[in-house]
């Protein structure tokens, strides 16, 4: 099977992670149990699950010309992420995340966008170099909105598949999900694209129908330890989750998109490559951190096969 390759337009920021044993409260003080530096982003964080999952992958995106930058360019290089279309920014600072984590692995986090949100037309200028290599793009929320549109459309245009991470949440993007072939939104995301509840089965089968008026892409909503659910004919479809003990759940997202793309561009199935994904997002909450908590080749394969 030859290697595929993955593209990534998106984030890259530096994390700055706390450890409390509750989330504060507006106006509350806590104190955290530890503080650890972490490079980040979404889409540096799914850039580096496909890379450890065995997919050449081009990450695509700016960063500041700043240490924090560079820092991200270097774990991006150590970890086999091709950096080569990530600009530097000189006018704006890379972009930072501040993120808290409680006992019961729940988190909150703050995002100072940065150079992420000055991506454009260089951008996709890079992504035209590539497009005659690439197997699947993949694409977030935390670049401009106009950036990802323009991206999912030249994707579109030569046939590459488009697997969008509605994540964070913004309004607004009726235009882009006509463009997409995969959305993988999390029970919150997919609440507001449907603008419906979920709370149950059947609850999801409408959540799923109402995104389905707005665009023939596949979703797939990622519902934490009850699984992955998507809709297969009339029906939905559940991937199960696996059993592990989770101490983070910042990444695990990010670590399903990414291994969800891989499995797509070795030519897996629908269901192969859910369960694929579904099983790096669980691996990836053993761990704390976001980049550094993805799993590599071997732990997904091995989980997929007990």
């Amino acid at each position: 099977m030859n290697q595929p390759h993955v593209v990534v337009l998106g984030s890259m920021n530096v994390d700055l992670v706390t450890k409390v044993d509750k989330l504060p409260l507006q106006g509350e003080t806590v104190f955290a149990e530890t503080f650890l530096t972490e490079n980040g982003g979404k889409g540096a964080n799914q850039a580096v699950a496909a890379a450890r999952l065995g997919a050449k992958v081009s990450m695509i995106g700016r960063v500041g010309s700043d240490d924090f930058g560079q820092q991200i360019l270097q774990n991006l290089r150590a970890e086999s992420v091709n950096t080569d279309k990530v600009s530097k920014d000189s006018e704006t600072g890379t972009g930072i995340a501040l993120i808290t984590v409680d006992a019961q692995s729940q988190n909150t986090i703050v995002v100072s966008s940065g150079a992420n949100m000055n991506c454009g037309k260089s951008e996709i200028g890079h992504l035209e170099t590539l497009l005659g290599s690439v197997d699947c793009l993949v694409l977030q929320n935390e670049v401009p909105y106009e950036v990802n549109l323009q991206a999912a459309r030249l994707a579109r245009e030569n046939k590459i598949p488009v697997v969008w991470d509605p994540a964070p949440f913004v309004t607004g993007t009726q235009e882009l999900i006509k463009h997409v072939d995969f959305l993988t939104p999390n029970q919150n995301e997919a609440e507001l694209l449907a603008n419906c509840e979920i709370t149950d089965e059947k609850s999801i089968h409408n959540a799923f129908l109402k995104i389905k008026e707005s665009s023939d892409a596949v979703c797939l909503i990622t519902m934490g330890e009850d699984g992955v659910y998507f809709l297969s004919g009339p029906g939905i479809n559940q991937i199960p989750s696996f059993l592990v003990d989770s101490v983070d759940s910042v990444a695990a997202g990010d670590a399903f998109t990414g291994g969800f793309a891989v499995a797509l561009s070795e030519g897996e199935t629908l269901r192969s490559a859910a369960r694929f994904g579904c099983a790096s997002g669980a691996l990836a909450t053993t761990k704390l951190g976001a980049q550094s908590a993805m799993p590599f080749r071997k732990e997904v394969d091995q989980m997929i096969n007990l």
